[in-house]
């Protein structure tokens, strides 16, 4: 049965790539048709059209974009500045942070649909009119209904940072009676709804927080949004698998004194071998000595030994040798030029001629395929990889250069939860010193072993911790 669902989802996947953008649909701007697109899950429309609709200017300088709108005798024009994939933005050279980031696509910026009201007043929105929640069983059922016009349809955007946290922003404007209803909520999961914001004229905004760790389903029609919240199940993890980077004929990244990363990121990982094993893990290591083991059977080892976490360890490299710090990354699409950098340069291995078997990092139906078997544990991957970064960046005293996300080989055929920390840069001159000294490779694997101590927390049995937020008395009752 899990088999046949599998493979019906990979054919929804290969017809979902070769069928091309979605049916685009319009929407109402200053009085006139804008046309839609859906960039990645989320529906947009190009800022140079609303723009061109408004008969103001758009340009680009840079990596930011500027709009100016022209006022009228009822409001003052405006100025934004933009960034692709940032949700901080100037407004009239105020910050503003938007409810979802605008996408860049063959040098074009796209506007979410939830943040068009926001900036751009004269945009066709619905009114929101009521806001209800539901517990059926173990789930929370958050259903908020619109009164749409001809043409208008409410839009929808969740963002979750981790499965402990939640955010769903809703373009629409506040009907007068929903700040009371606002007030009912109250009766929801105590913790589960930690804030609610009402724009009068752009939307509503609701932020989650979750006791343990949660699961959601975002359902957004016409004249209804439905955000169903589940506790995710419990999960034990006993075996990890560490993966030294490189080795053998690969020495990876070099520094100015020779440093290499093979004999590095192997030091911490021997270190962090003893440690987890002290806490009771069973860890296998995907290379113990000084030899080459290709990506692919890195990989291997990890999913035939049934391991609950793959851990693979690195040292970073940048041409700008002032570049320092601890990165943590887990695997999905790099946003940026420095994550699809450190990517490549991972992955170069596999792309000179890596030897070992399984799908092709350039394979589409391959990456599919590997894409459908990893999703399972995106989420926990993030939250590894979050732990991990705290901890180690708290411990070792190394500056945080933050959790990122990138495309590594590496962890895309690990079905489990997957990180890949760079420990520091070698092409920094103090950071290959600190990585040169033991004191410091010891600092680096008890921060790592802490992390991951901290993420099992999050996934074991709590008493009372039947429901994302604990015990609840029921909320109300009416239905989604």
């Amino acid at each position: 049965m899990r088999r046949g669902l599998i493979l019906w989802a990979v054919a929804a996947a290969l017809l979902h790539f070769t069928a091309g953008p979605a049916l685009a649909r319009t929407v109402e701007i200053g009085g006139a048709p804008v046309e839609t697109r859906v960039k990645g899950s989320v529906e947009c429309v190009p800022l140079s059209a609303v723009a061109a609709t408004l008969g103001g200017r758009y340009w680009q300088v840079g990596n930011r974009f500027v709009v100016v709108i022209p006022g009228d005798s009822t409001r003052p024009g405006r100025e934004f500045v933009l960034k692709p994939d940032s949700t901080g933005a100037l407004c009239d050279s105020r910050r503003v942070v938007l409810p979802a980031a605008p996408v860049l696509d063959s040098n074009r910026l796209y506007l979410p649909l939830v943040a068009l009201a926001d900036m751009f007043p004269s945009t066709g929105v619905p009114k929101l009119q009521t806001i209800e929640s539901v517990r059926q069983g173990d789930t929370v059922i958050f259903t908020l209904k619109g009164q749409c016009r001809p043409g208008e349809r409410l839009v929808g955007f969740g963002d979750s940072p981790s499965s402990f946290e939640y955010r769903l922003a809703i373009g629409a404007r506040c009907d007068s009676t929903l700040g009371q209803q606002v007030a009912l909520l109250s009766l929801t999961p105590p913790g589960i709804l930690k804030a609610v914001t009402l724009d009068s004229g752009a939307g509503v905004s609701l932020d989650f927080s979750f006791q343990k760790s949660a699961a959601e389903r975002l359902e957004v029609l016409a004249d209804r949004v439905a955000l169903r919240v589940w506790p995710r199940p419990e999960r034990t993890f006993k075996r990890i698998v560490l993966d030294p980077g490189h080795g053998g004929q690969d020495p990876g990244a070099l520094g100015r004194r020779g440093t290499r990363e093979k004999v590095v990121v192997l030091d911490v990982a021997l270190r962090l071998k003893k440690k987890l094993e002290k806490q009771g893990y069973e860890v296998i290591l995907a290379r113990d000595s000084d030899r080459y083991v290709s990506l692919a059977d890195r990989t291997k080892c990890g999913n035939s030994h049934k391991a609950n976490l793959f851990v693979s360890i690195h040292a970073n490299w940048s041409a700008n040798r002032a570049a320092c710090g601890l990165e943590t990354y887990f695997l999905s699409q790099a946003k940026t030029d420095w994550e699809r950098a450190v990517a490549a340069r991972e992955n170069a291995s596999f792309q000179a001629g890596d030897s070992g078997s399984g799908a092709n990092p350039g394979d589409d139906v391959g990456m599919i395929l590997a894409d459908l078997a990893q999703n399972e544990y995106l989420v926990e991957s993030q939250d590894l990889a979050a732990k991990i970064q705290e901890a180690t960046v708290s411990y070792a005293r190394i500056k945080d250069r933050g959790v990122r996300q990138a495309n590594f080989y590496v962890l895309r055929n690990s079905f489990m939860p997957a990180v890949l920390v760079e420990c520091g840069f070698l092409t920094n001159r103090s950071e290959e010193k600190l990585l040169r000294q033991d004191e410091h490779r010891e600092r680096l694997a008890e921060g790592i072993s802490r992390g991951i101590a901290e993420f099992a927390k999050l996934y074991s049995p709590k008493a009372g911790d039947s429901i994302p937020g604990g015990k609840y008395k029921e909320a109300s009752s009416a239905k989604p």
